[in-house]
């Protein structure tokens, strides 16, 4: 008997030597990457200078269109977006000016992020099983989806459209600045992913100690961006989490989910973490799945402009 008992004790004592040699392993890594993700960039100049001066409430549309003007290339973007079926204006935009007055600050702070973000993370060699493509048409996709949730959730609740539009479009941002700046950490992170068949926040969580959506938050922050955008980007696979803003992080996990459904993630085959179904009662919006995708479908075809970013990078 003492011969019998002695065998189980043994394996918890290698299973516990195994477990803590793991957590080692992964406080090294995080402590690595945490290292690392000081080398995440700043925004961009233009882009930056027009957050500033859109949340700066003695700003007028010319402060706006002064800055944006000085890049000829972001210029033609933002009037092509402006211009574009997705916002549903009846005339042509001609002018910068025009469109900040016709469209506001919000929604021209969130066409800059748009036509700026997608350039500041350029491609890395090596990485062959993260899709770059991919990845951008589903951050597009979410902040469509989002944006669309949010235009019914604000007929009993106010919200921002734009807002939600621009959590939806950063949501993910957490995997590409992994890929770019902890790229050995993240390959192995992927391929487990892969051949355990798990979402890659699970592993990313196991494996380096920390998620995308926690990194997504670091841009955020890094970014000086507001709060209202951090709170539902990080919280976006635990939506029930967040306590200060439950609903933006239902909508945004909402948002990505639709999103999932509609195309792909950031590599083939993956496996995408299932909805949590209490943010439709959270929501309360009143449609279901199948309405909201077809009404998401329409978008997508209003809002080829947005696409043409991707093909253009």
């Amino acid at each position: 008997m003492p011969g019998a008992l002695a065998k189980p004790r043994l394996a918890m004592i290698a299973s516990s030597q195994k477990d803590v040699a793991m957590n080692e392993e992964v406080k090294k890594r995080y402590q690595k990457i945490i290292q690392d993700l000081g080398q995440i960039p700043t925004m961009p100049t233009i882009a930056g200078k027009v957050m500033q001066i859109v949340n700066d409430p003695k700003s007028n549309a010319d402060d706006v269109a002064k800055f944006i003007s000085k890049d000829v290339a972001l210029t033609s973007k933002v009037l092509r977006l402006a211009n574009s079926a997705f916002y549903g204006i009846p005339r042509t935009i001609s002018s910068v000016n025009s469109a900040i007055v016709i469209l506001g600050f919000n929604t021209i702070r969130s066409l800059v992020l748009s036509a700026s973000v997608i350039k500041i993370f350029p491609a890395k060699p090596g990485m062959a099983s993260f899709d770059r493509k991919a990845f951008w048409k589903h951050s597009f996709v979410a902040g469509m989806a989002a944006r669309m949730l949010a235009a019914h959730l604000r007929r009993r609740k106010l919200v921002d459209l734009e807002i939600a539009f621009s959590a939806g479009l950063l949501h993910d941002i957490g995997k590409l600045i992994l890929e770019q700046f902890a790229s050995q950490e993240y390959q192995q992170v992927m391929k487990l992913a892969l051949e355990k068949g798990q979402p890659l926040f699970q592993v990313e969580k196991t494996m380096l100690g920390l998620t995308h959506a926690e990194v997504s938050g670091m841009l955020v922050d890094k970014w000086q961006m507001p709060i209202e955008l951090k709170l539902p980007i990080t919280s976006h696979h635990h939506p029930l989490e967040e306590r200060e803003m439950p609903e933006m992080a239902a909508l945004i996990h909402l948002a990505n989910h639709l999103a999932h459904l509609a195309g792909s993630g950031c590599m083939q085959g993956e496996v995408f973490a299932p909805l949590v179904a209490e943010c439709h009662g959270i929501l309360n919006l009143g449609l279901d799945e199948e309405k909201l995708m077809a009404e998401l479908a329409v978008m997508l075809q209003e809002a080829e402009p947005f696409f043409s970013l991707i093909e253009a990078n």
